[in-house]
């Protein structure tokens, strides 16, 4: 604690000068001292003699009669860890007491208020007592400076061990203000320095006025340590459901300066109750993460319209690395629970996990070996859908690469120099509870046919590995390139793909059953494929020039065409050995396929038919200089991209022609508006007929050109408008949304959460037990940046898909944002029209007012299927950062809720 001047009216504190004991202050006739000087005496404490040091700016007056010495202008007391400064200090030698005053000036200003300092902390007080022998100070009008406020009292009474008493105190919540009119009051008050500051009753005044709000006793964390252990009290309120609750109260550890844990607990009055250990942890210049767990039994009356009855869990992890310097690194980032848990426990998830299906997890080891091409990592990764139920974990998987190398650099032919090789090796064992049959379209005799899938239980265990797949895949891959014709570069490459399984499949049609068995064959079993390829590209570059004097020089157009050429054998012939062929029915002579021994695998199977392919690619660009007023040209960009790709395979039996790939990309108005277009051409012909009422469309193997159908059918589309505008925009600030035709994860994210706290996210605890990270990483809403007045981003998507079974399109627009209402009011949006389904989309409104020393936050949803609302006042200081009234309301919860 340090000292903060606290006004003292003149008239606060009365003359000692017709005091009657040794501590007399009236200056003494005699003045047998030289101004400014330094001197020592010698007190008796405990049996031993002290000597304090002291000194006065004006003068040094001792009695030697009376045993005692007054200090006048500017004195100063030292004395062990005790420090005191104070216009007149008065030391009386006889009972070992000292009194220190300030003086009021011709203006009747008090200057030289005592300022006392030791181990306790600093009081900035209207006269202090202080008795050397037991240690004691009493003192008046005290004011102190506490984290993040002050506490103020009208006599503080200190005991030897550095505790102190206030009486009358007050808490203050504003640093800047020590007339702010809200604050906490409490008749008694103990603060146990570098420990705690307890209270009895105390209750919280706005606007000088006392309210409702308070409790019988206070207890709060006073440490100059960053970090404290500590207890966490609950909040607490009311809910339609589970009833009357107290939430999120428990224990916060310290363990050291590197791990921090918090434990709380929720309960419910209707039987409903949960637990959640958060741990965070950071070794500087090493790592940080930290970890989530959760559980929640949700239960309610069994004569509630829809009885709850649930338990959930849910476990988050995150690490993440400092990897400067180091040649390996480990990261991490889990989230997963039970498929209902965001359903159930909306009030402690955000938004966007209510409504999102699938959840991601991954754990990653990489590294490199030091002076060699080679790097490596080992991971694991989990994906969750809470809708279906499909979990998917790859456990483990290891992969290794040798960066490419140029064994030939120093020879002289540029063929040879230029020749490069990579290799690839990733192995992976994968675990799922989908049951896949593998290939469809005949009867398995040992096998399901349709798809099926295991519950996910500790029982299920076995199930779940026998399910398992697994295999090892390298890839080496020889190429280099050269130029010719000077404008042409030639690419050549070779390509070597070997898989490894422990299991092969062999296939035995049972005429008798009319199926095929499908066996498993354990051993090791490897294919080996492999693919050449050619590749041709250049540029071409065209230049339109403007008459001298136009505001536009030039336009510039840059095509870049490519063509490469591939070819591939058929891995399907006998003498590979990759496929069987085998009869699958007794229809006529019996109906035979050809079958992967490895159909189903990790990897997949080597690939079945020649293919002789060229696939071709034609990308454009347009710039144009443009002159501006300051005579300096300037390059800006007409068209980003407008690219054709598309295929040919000269071996295919039919459709060698592959769809045509159209994409076009731009930015107008300084790139403040972004488009992205894309396209899939079909280029065959479609017919359509009519049987006996149903009415069919077929593809047929003839250029949509030969049947005057044009070009061709688009078979899907995609168009996508976004903008970011703000009252200083510029083209540096101005983001647009990823892809096209949905919003990339900063538009999701923009969206807002709903208000709570997300648990997947969760960072360094402080000494209240709360995240450090700030409050707008769990809810966006709360996000106020008051040197932008106002902020919109706009998106506008279009998606088109055709097939022969009909059209489908969607067709939405979104916005999102903040507006700064006045200086101290500022408000947040976001919502969209879905045009489809002629609906408003996730919709939410966040307000924010700063009320000085506190600050209110509001936030609704006001439709859809997480119709809610919240609002809280709370103070600003982290200290009463739990002393809020909430209001909350949902369509599953009514609360209101106090700290």
């Amino acid at each position: 604690m340090k000292a903060q001047v606290n006004a003292v009216k003149p008239d606060s504190l009365n003359t000692l000068q017709n005091r009657t004991n040794s501590l007399d202050t009236s200056r003494p006739a005699a003045r047998d001292t030289l101004p400014g000087i330094q001197d020592s005496a010698t007190v008796v404490v405990n049996g031993i003699e002290t000597t304090i040091k002291y000194f006065a700016k004006d003068s040094i007056i001792t009695k030697t009669q009376t045993n005692i010495t007054y200090l006048y202008g500017e004195a100063k007391i030292e004395y062990g860890d005790i420090n005191l400064r104070a216009e007149q200090i008065i030391i009386d030698r006889n009972t070992n007491e000292l009194m220190a005053r300030g003086v009021q000036d011709s203006t009747g200003i008090w200057i030289g208020r005592p300022i006392f300092k030791d181990r306790g902390g600093v009081y900035e007080t209207e006269e202090i007592r202080y008795n050397f022998e037991t240690q004691r100070a009493r003192i008046k009008g005290v004011a102190t400076e506490q984290p993040d406020g002050q506490l103020t009292g009208d006599v503080i009474k200190r005991n030897a061990d550095q505790s102190a008493y206030i009486s009358e105190g007050k808490y203050i919540p504003c640093l800047d203000d020590p007339n702010a009119t809200t604050y906490i009051k409490a008749k008694k008050i103990k603060v146990i320095p570098g420990k705690s500051v307890i209270t009895g009753p105390f209750l919280l005044y706005v606007g000088d006025i006392p309210t409702p709000l308070g409790l019988p006793f206070g207890f709060f964390p006073d440490t100059d340590e960053t970090d404290a252990s500590g207890v966490l009290f609950p909040k607490y309120g009311d809910e339609q459901r589970r009833g009357l609750f107290l939430r999120e109260g428990g224990w916060y550890q310290v363990w050291n300066e590197k791990i921090h844990t918090a434990i709380t607990g929720d309960i419910y009055s209707k039987g409903s109750w949960g637990l959640k250990l958060r741990t965070a942890y950071n070794n500087r210049y090493k790592y940080s993460g930290s970890l989530d767990i959760t559980y929640n039994r949700n239960r309610t009356p069994e004569t509630d319209e829809v009885p709850l009855d649930s338990r959930d869990f849910w476990i988050s992890w995150s690490h993440r690395p400092d990897s400067k310097g180091r040649n390996s690194n480990f990261s991490a980032s889990v989230t997963a629970g039970t498929s209902t848990f965001n359903q159930n426990n909306l009030s402690t998830v955000n938004l966007q996990n209510n409504i999102r299906s699938e959840f991601r997890s991954n754990v990653n080891f990489s590294g490199v070996i030091p002076r060699s091409p080679f790097s490596y990592a080992i991971s694991g990764r989990h994906n969750q859908n809470v809708q279906s139920g499909v979990v998917d974990i790859s456990l483990p998987e290891f992969s290794m690469t040798m960066n490419r190398i140029t064994p030939f650099k120093r020879s002289k032919g540029e063929f040879l120099k230029r020749l490069n090789l990579g290799w690839r090796f990733n192995a992976s064992n994968r675990v799922t509870n989908v049951v896949q049959p593998g290939s469809a379209g005949f009867n398995i005799a040992n096998r399901a046919v349709t798809n099926d899938t295991i519950a996910v239980t500790f029982a299920s265990i076995p199930e779940l590995l026998d399910n398992a797949k697994n295999g090892a895949r390298h890839n080496v891959d020889l190429s280099t390139s050269f130029s010719f014709l000077e404008n042409l570069t030639f690419t050549p490459s070779f390509n070597v793909e070997e898989l490894w399984y422990l299991e092969e499949l062999n296939y035995e049609f049972l005429p008798d059953e009319n199926a095929v068995r499908i066996d498993t064959i354990n051993g090791f079993s490897r294919a080996m494929t492999y693919s050449t390829s050619m590749g041709l590209s250049t540029q071409i570059y065209g230049m339109f020039p403007f008459k001298k004097g136009r505001k536009i020089e030039a336009i510039r157009h840059i095509v870049t065409p490519t063509i490469a050429f591939t070819y591939r054998p058929d891995f399907s012939d006998p003498k590979f050995g990759f496929y069987q062929t085998v009869q699958t029915d007794t229809t006529g002579d019996g109906t035979f396929r050809q079958l992967s021994i490895y159909d189903g695998f990790r990897f997949g199977s080597p690939s079945l038919g020649e293919s002789a392919a060229l696939s071709f690619s034609v990308s454009n660009k347009l710039e144009m200089k443009v002159r501006n007023d300051t005579a300096q040209a300037k390059k800006v960009t007409i068209l980003d991209n407008l690219s054709f790709t598309g295929g040919y395979n000269f071996l295919a039996d039919s459709f060698q022609l592959s769809n045509i790939n159209i994409n076009a990309r731009t930015s107008l108005f300084d790139r403040k508006l972004n488009i992205i277009m894309g396209a899939t051409l079909d280029p065959y012909t479609y017919i359509t007929s009519t049987n006996e009422g149903v009415t069919t469309t077929e593809r047929r193997a003839t250029l949509a050109i030969r049947s005057g159908q044009g070009l061709g059918r688009i078979t899907s589309a995609r168009f996508s408008l976004s903008t970011n505008l703000n009252s200083r925009a510029n083209s540096s600030s101005s983001r647009s949304f990823n892809g096209g035709g949905a919003m990339g994860e900063e538009g999701l994210n923009a969206l807002g959460d709903f208000p709570g706290e997300d648990p997947t996210q969760f960072g360094a605890l402080n000494n209240g037990g709360n995240s450090i990270l700030p409050e707008y990483f769990y809810d966006p809403n709360s996000y106020v940046d008051i040197n932008i007045p106002w902020n919109i981003r706009l998106s506008y998507d279009y998606s088109y898909r055709w097939s022969t079974t009909g059209t489908t399109t969607r067709q939405s627009v979104r916005a999102n944002g903040q507006v700064q209402l006045t200086p101290k009011w500022q408000m947040t949006y976001n919502t969209g029209y879905d045009f489809d389904a002629k609906d408003f989309v996730q919709t939410s409104i966040g307000l924010y007012r700063d009320l000085g020393c506190w600050e209110m936050r509001a936030n609704w949803i006001p439709f859809g299927n997480f119709t809610s609302y919240t609002i809280d006042i709370q103070i600003k200081a982290s200290a009463l950062k739990d002393l809020k009234i909430s209001r909350r309301r949902s369509q599953f919860d009514t609360s209101i809720s106090a700290n």
